[in-house]
């Protein structure tokens, strides 16, 4: 009896040993829930590693056409109703001389022209009726060419006494008076066409060899010092093949071009920058650069 009651309290222990060890396990239906890191990520903004390549050139404003005016002949001015400043139209009359010498040219070279031309006409004559040499025959032909000669030379020079404008400009300077005795080629006066204005500066050897003859067509913005808000341009009309001796930099002239707004005077001699976009004039094109990391 005691034996059976000792196997039945083993039994109970075994059962209630397995029960607890099974509800301490855990069930196979729970499910790990790990949370979710947010990582930072790094934004950047790209941009053109070349959007913005300006470089500023000093530069100057000249006259599309000058000139410095003269006399062909020397002599007394008789008439120069000019001063500085003053607009002129091409043909205009500025100065003259005194027509009075060169008349008296004119009139024996007629003389002589006709006397050699009464000397040839005899000597043909008689050289028709074979009364004369052909030697007299060419040398009075001679005398008549020359005469001929003399007599236009006369002319030119009657039409050298008078100084014309040679276009539509402004009378920058005169440099001499009315009354006053002058020689052939001294300078009088000197006019420039303002209408018109050129821009000049000078560009570096490193950057003339990258040039493109085919980006010529390029108009980079002119700012002139007296006038920033004006809208200018500039369009390539020329430059030099040969370097300025002190800064060994190539000389470019530029056409300005104005917009309707030309409220401001712009003058000769008045300094102005050039600004140029060398990626559009040296044709070169435009990239992106991204950090290595972005690239997967």
């Amino acid at each position: 009896m005691n034996r059976v009651k000792r196997i039945n309290m083993m039994v109970g222990f075994v059962v209630t040993t397995a029960l607890l060890i099974t509800g301490c396990s855990p069930s196979e239906t729970d499910v790990t829930v790990e949370k979710e890191i947010i990582r930072p990520v790094k934004l950047l903004t790209i941009k053109s590693t070349d959007a913005v390549n300006i470089r500023r050139f000093p530069a100057e404003l000249q006259a599309s056409e000058e000139v410095d005016l003269a006399f062909r002949v020397g002599g007394q001015i008789i008439k120069l109703d000019i001063t500085s400043g003053q607009r002129v139209n091409k043909g205009d009359l500025l100065a003259t001389l005194d027509p009075t010498d060169f008349q008296l040219q004119i009139e024996l070279a007629q003389a002589n022209q006709r006397l050699a031309e009464a000397q040839f006409k005899r000597i043909q004559t008689m050289l028709k009726q074979n009364a004369t040499t052909r030697s007299q025959y060419d040398s009075s032909k001679v005398t008549l060419d020359q005469a001929d000669n003399a007599l236009q030379t006369a002319k030119n020079q009657l039409k050298y006494t008078k100084v014309y404008a040679p276009f539509d400009g402004v009378i920058a300077s005169v440099y001499t008076e009315k009354f006053q005795y002058v020689g052939a080629t001294q300078k009088l006066m000197h006019i420039q066409n303002i209408d018109k204005l050129e821009v000049d500066f000078q560009v570096p050897e490193n950057l003339v060899v990258s040039i493109r003859s085919t980006k010529l067509n390029y108009a980079p913005r002119v700012i002139v010092d007296v006038a920033p808000e004006d809208t200018l341009f500039g369009i390539y009309k020329e430059h030099k093949t040969t370097p300025d001796p002190n800064t060994k930099a190539y000389d470019v002239s530029l056409s300005l071009i104005r917009e309707d707004n030309k409220e401001h005077t712009l003058l000769p001699g008045m300094t102005a920058n050039v600004d140029m976009d060398l990626n559009q004039l040296l044709g070169e094109v435009k990239h992106f650069t991204v950090p290595v990391e972005a690239v997967l």
